[in-house]
């Protein structure tokens, strides 16, 4: 049964295909420039699609090749967060169409039976979006009080080193925080550990250099930004909309929040950035695009 919110992404993605909007937005915005694309746990068949969509309107490339100069065509990478054990799913389809993600992993909950903190059944009941805006303490003693512990085993929810080390010759596997803490409710201390520890903690899970990172919720600043420079990152993706080309920001790169489940027609009308710019506008983001941050 489909649901009020599809039939209303369903009558916006029309009308941004029938006015030309989605072509106009691939030659006035995206032109030649990089669409950093961020998903979370799509289905094989969804992406499956997407991509299909993709290759015939822009060139696939790897996070590591945007500041190369383009062929003049738009370019887009492909980038995943936090590990999800489904994205292990999702390799025959990486291989189908020749695109080489990067999945943004938390290490401290990959590789072995810990769960992520909103997946766990007391953070539902507790309210997730509630609990992103208390001090990373204050909503770690909430979750303990529902029996959730972060750096304990639990129900597994990330991807194992047997799929990691099966994925590792088609992924780029980068850094995503330990533990996805929302960094600007955290101490200097904990913000520091997140960013600089998951760092080396990436490269002894999956061997190879873990040289970009990916704010959790979209969440940073200033001191966030800092932090990542100085444990030796080369690049930060925020949540904040846009297209990235050589003059952008390389620890402020921009994305466009992409539906795991959406219809291919909606993705092309997500394609342009309208429906998350007034998204968040309503959350009170701003005109500039920027992710709404608390």
């Amino acid at each position: 049964m489909v649901s009020p919110k599809e039939i209303i992404q369903e009558a916006v993605a029309a009308l941004v295909i029938a006015t030309g909007i989605a072509r106009a937005a691939r030659a006035w915005l995206w032109r030649d420039r990089v669409a950093i694309l961020l998903y979370h746990d799509p289905d094989p068949t969804t992406l499956d699609r997407h991509l299909g969509y993709l290759r015939g309107i822009c060139d696939l490339v790897p996070l590591e090749d945007i500041t190369l100069p383009g062929a003049g065509r738009p370019r887009a990478v492909i980038t995943l967060d936090d590990g999800h054990e489904g994205n292990a799913k999702l390799l025959p389809v990486f291989v189908k169409h020749q695109v080489r993600p990067t999945i943004f992993l938390c290490s401290g909950i990959v590789g072995r039976p810990r769960t992520h903190w909103w997946l766990h059944p007391g953070a539902m009941e507790a309210g997730i979006e509630r609990l992103k805006r208390l001090t990373n303490g204050q909503r770690l003693a909430e979750l303990e009080a529902y029996g959730y512990r972060q750096d304990e085993d639990d129900r597994a929810t990330g991807l194992s080193i047997e799929q990691l080390e099966a994925m590792r010759p088609y992924v780029d596997f980068q850094a995503h925080s330990r533990f996805h803490p929302v960094l600007t409710r955290c101490t200097d201390t904990e913000c520091e550990d997140e960013i600089a520890t998951s760092n080396h903690e990436i490269e002894a899970l999956v061997r190879n250099p873990c040289t970009h990172f990916a704010y959790p919720n979209g969440n940073y600043g200033d001191r966030e930004v800092e932090l990542v420079k100085a444990a030796g990152y080369k690049s930060a993706r925020t949540c904040d909309i846009g297209w990235n080309d050589r003059s952008s920001d390389p620890f402020r790169l921009r994305t466009i929040i992409i539906d795991d489940s959406g219809s291919t027609r909606w993705f092309a009308a997500q394609l342009t950035g309208i429906p998350l710019f007034f998204r968040y506008l309503r959350q009170g983001g701003g005109w500039a695009g920027r992710f709404p941050q608390f």
